[in-house]
């Protein structure tokens, strides 16, 4: 299975949710790529965040992990918590899964193919 390409990318935790997309590419087990998306956390202003990701795949798991952030747009400073994103791979065009910050603060993750292609 290959997951290099381009994904719609939607979390649920306990503050709020993200949406956006998600690049990925993969080369033989590793993956690299980008998580672009929008924050929302309940009674704050939104903001739009880059995070690089890095990951492997391991039989039919993905393991991601923000290693890097830019924050695009924000009404606000702050420091993001970066997640470790890990999902079963049961359909080539889903991820879901769930991530985990370094607060320990936990969501539910989905990514769904936007460039579906099958053989």
């Amino acid at each position: 299975m290959d997951l290099t390409g381009q994904w719609r990318f939607f979390e649920q935790f306990e503050a709020g949710f993200d949406m956006g997309y998600a690049l990925l590419k993969q080369e033989g087990s590793v993956i690299t790529g980008n998580l672009v998306y929008t924050e929302y956390i309940y009674d704050e202003e939104p903001f739009l965040i880059d995070v690089e990701v890095v990951g492997e795949i391991e039989d039919d798991r993905v393991l991601l992990k923000g290693v890097s952030y830019v924050v695009l747009e924000s009404s606000f400073e702050f420091e993001y918590c970066l997640d470790d994103r890990i999902a079963e791979l049961d359909d080539q065009d889903r991820i879901e899964g769930h991530s985990v910050d370094d607060q320990n603060l936990e969501g539910r993750f989905v990514l769904r193919r936007l460039d579906v292609k099958h053989s």
